[in-house]
């Protein structure tokens, strides 16, 4: 049983999947996609629909493209058995307004005639009595009137000749001569008909071949012509690939790719000026939060430097330092250099100049390691008087004060003002920068914009572009032209063999051809060629020897003729003797030889007669046991809808031989009934057949589907409902499922209460 039908690119459906199940309703207002739905079911559940050599239904590839597909999923895995279009078309899909009995596409050449017999309303029956009376009949002017008359003739022919040849006989009797050329003439006659017999039989076995050749021929046509359709059906759904336009989209491409490379530029660009406007914007707000510390700083910077002034200002007085390692220092080296005088003149003048130098050297040292410094305030004063600036100072900033002296503490209170000072300045300049790295930005956001506005115009143009043509990148483009390209060589290579076909066959135009390939292979299919055993090489050998035996005949022929001029001149010096005799036994010969001939034509004509007679007459009784069986189907059927329903039919015309009992209890011809009766009825008979039609050839029923569009827009309620109870009761029996299309709202709640499970799916 289906479980979903899935459709894709099909129609209206461009991704579509409808859950089905053992009594489905699809229903929608007209447009709605019913009709799309049925021929998806159609696509789907026949296998010849996209590869039958004649158009069944409908062009699907015209209405739907090539690319339509319609995928059925099953609920146990295992589809049915596929079906065949027409079968599936004439029997198990019932259409509104389309529901007479038809008879299904038959698998031999005895049920197709049946089939035609039934469409044209014959019976066979008839057919076979006239043809049986056509064979034996022995009235005037009948074939076995015709051959009694010319066996009647060949008598009165063969005692007449038989007569001449015995005068003639013994008239050449004496005559040695022609009797020595008719035994020439005999023996060349004989080697003759050995020769044509060999020829006979190689001409049989070159006919045996040349049929299988000339059936493998039309078979190849006839896939030749199914290529070739197939092809313009293909090419026709890749129209928009027949012209290679890679070089537009290349460029709508290229234009994509300098678009976004502007885009990225402008956006690159504008991140850049938004990092600077956001360095700006944080540098400003840091030196607006510090400019409150830098005023509080400016300010204890010159309240200290004031304090500093003055504290600078004070008295200048004298204060000494003796500086110790310096005073030793100059001793020792006056020691050294008067231990070094003495030692060197060893005398008194040595010895009083080594003093001098003592006394000299200990002077210089007490005068030079004092130093006398002219300041307000001592070192520890200073010092003392800084800390305490330097604790201060600690308040308004965290960096420390320094303490080496006056002039660097006072040079750092003057730098932290001026700092603070150039800090309000600057203020004003960053604020004014910070507007134009703003004003930047928005120009470059405007810029950004455009270009992405550009760019995505670009890629709508590109995307347009393989929309237009079903694709949706460039290798998909290039794939459709490959395809076609690959069609067309196709196409091109299919044309040139069909037209060497109409060149053999005389044809000219592919419609001759395909009637002429068809009849050639309907009728060689009926004398049982097999075109497995066609051989082209082989053919042409036979035809070869074919010739040189005919070569050989006709040398045999020639000499042959030249005795028989000879036994002519022969029979010539006797002709006097013969008096007409030859004359006379060549008209009786001729006679003989084409009373003979009719007499087999007329033979062959009459058993033709039979043959055909003992056909129809098989058929006429299949026919009756057929009609016999549906009448019974189709009556358990509407009796289980209509109480007292009574169904029959009498002869190979639905509408003529099948009858009804009308409400007055009488059996009526389904014609003369009510549209809404006829209907009811007809659905009845589809539905019997339909049974009938899906058993296999072991007698096992195989599952199958019925597909119901709008049966019921001729019935009343009552009738109505009869069909919905007739319908269940068909389900019910069979277990088949049932697909119907109905734009009735009110349907799904009608057919819930005749007992069917309706799975509803709403379009």
């Amino acid at each position: 049983m289906i479980r979903s039908l899935r459709l894709s690119s099909y129609g209206k459906f461009d991704s579509r999947e409808l859950e089905f199940g053992p009594f489905t309703v699809v229903a929608g207002p007209n447009e709605a996609g019913k009709t799309t739905v049925f021929d998806a079911l159609f696509d789907a559940l026949c296998a010849d629909s996209r590869h039958d050599g004649r158009p069944i239904w409908k062009s699907l590839v015209g209405r739907y493209g090539t690319l339509r597909k319609a995928e059925l999923t099953w609920t146990d895995g295992s589809p049915l058995p596929p079906f065949d279009a027409a079968e599936f078309l004439e029997i198990f899909a019932v259409r509104a307004g389309r529901t007479g009995v038809n008879a299904a596409k038959g698998g031999s050449w005895a049920a197709a005639a049946e089939a035609r017999l039934l469409s044209a309303g014959l019976n066979p029956a008839q057919l076979a009595d006239d043809l049986n009376d056509k064979a034996e009949s022995s009235r005037k002017g009948s074939v076995q009137a015709r051959i009694k008359e010319l066996g009647k003739t060949v008598k009165a022919l063969e005692q007449d000749l038989s007569a001449a040849k015995a005068r003639r006989d013994a008239i050449f009797s004496g005559e040695a001569e022609t009797a020595r050329l008719e035994a020439e003439l005999k023996e060349k006659a004989s080697a003759l008909e050995a020769k044509k017999a060999e020829q006979r039989a190689l001409n049989a076995e070159q006919d045996a071949l040349s049929m299988a050749c000339r059936l493998a021929t039309a078979e190849a046509g006839i896939k030749a012509l199914r290529e070739a359709r197939e092809a313009r059906e293909a090419l026709e759904g890749l129209a928009g690939f027949a012209k290679d336009e890679t070089s537009a989209y290349r460029a709508l491409a290229q234009e994509v790719l300098e678009e976004e490379k502007a885009a990225a530029s402008a956006s690159a660009a504008l991140e850049e000026k938004k990092a600077a406007a956001a360095s700006a914007k944080s540098s400003l707000e840091a030196l607006v939060a510090r400019l409150p510390v830098l005023k509080k700083q400016a300010e204890t910077a010159a309240s200290l430097s004031a304090r500093l002034g003055a504290f600078a200002s004070a008295p200048p007085k004298v204060s000494r330092s003796v500086s110790r390692p310096l005073r030793y220092g100059i001793w020792a080296a006056a020691a050294a250099l008067a231990a070094f005088v003495a030692w060197s003149g060893r005398g008194p003048a040595a010895w009083a100049a080594a003093a001098a130098i003592v006394a000299a050297g200990a002077w210089v040292g007490l005068k030079l390691s004092v130093k006398e410094t002219l300041s307000g305030h001592t070192p520890e004063e200073t010092k003392a008087f800084l800390d305490a600036l330097a604790a201060e100072w600690t308040v308004a900033s965290e960096e420390p004060l320094p303490r080496e002296g006056l002039e660097p503490a006072r040079d750092y209170l003057a730098k932290a003002g001026a700092d603070s000072s150039a800090a309000a300045e600057s203020l004003k300049g960053r604020a004014a920068d910070l507007a134009g790295l703003e004003a930047g930005v928005k120009a470059s956001a405007k810029a950004a914009a455009e270009r992405s506005e550009a760019l995505a115009a670009a890629k709508g143009a590109a995307e347009a572009w393989l929309r237009e043509r079903g694709c949706e990148s460039e290798d998909c483009y290039r794939k459709g032209l490959a395809s076609y390209s690959k069609l067309s060589d196709k196409l091109a290579d299919v044309t040139a063999r069909l037209e060497l076909f109409r060149r053999r066959l005389g044809a000219a135009s592919d419609s001759e051809l395909k009637d002429r390939l068809f009849m050639d292979k309907e009728a060689l299919d009926q004398k049982g060629v097999d075109p497995a055993k066609a051989d082209e090489a082989a053919l042409k050998r036979l035809e070869l020897r074919a010739a040189a035996l005919g070569k050989e005949a006709h040398v045999l022929e020639a000499e042959a003729a030249e005795i028989k001029s000879a036994l002519k001149t022969a029979q010539a010096v006797a002709g006097a003797k013969l008096e007409g005799l030859p004359e006379a036994i060549n008209r009786a010969e001729t006679g003989i030889a084409a009373a003979a001939e009719e007499t087999a034509d007329l033979e062959l004509q009459a058993q033709g007669y039979r043959l055909a007679a003992e056909i129809f007459s098989k058929l006429a009784e299949k026919s009756t046991v057929a009609f016999d069986a549906l009448s019974k189907e189709v009556a358990g059927m509407l009796s289980r809808a209509l109480s007292g329903a009574e169904a029959s039919f009498s002869g190979f015309d639905a509408e003529e031989d099948a009858s009804l009992k009308d409400a007055g209890g009488r059996l009526r011809p389904v014609k003369y009934l009510s549209s809404g009766t006829h209907d009811l009825f007809m659905l009845a008979a589809r539905l019997a057949m339909a049974k009938k039609a899906r058993v296999a050839p072991d007698g096992t029923p195989i599952p199958g589907i019925v597909v119901l569009d709008e049966p019921f827009y001729t019935l009343d309620p009552r009738r109505e409902e009869a069909a919905l109870k007739l319908l269940a009761a068909f389900r019910k029996e069979t277990g088949w499922q049932l697909v119907l299309f109905t734009k009735d709202p009110d349907f799904p709640a009608k057919a819930k209460a005749a007992g069917l499970p309706v799975t509803l799916v709403k379009l």
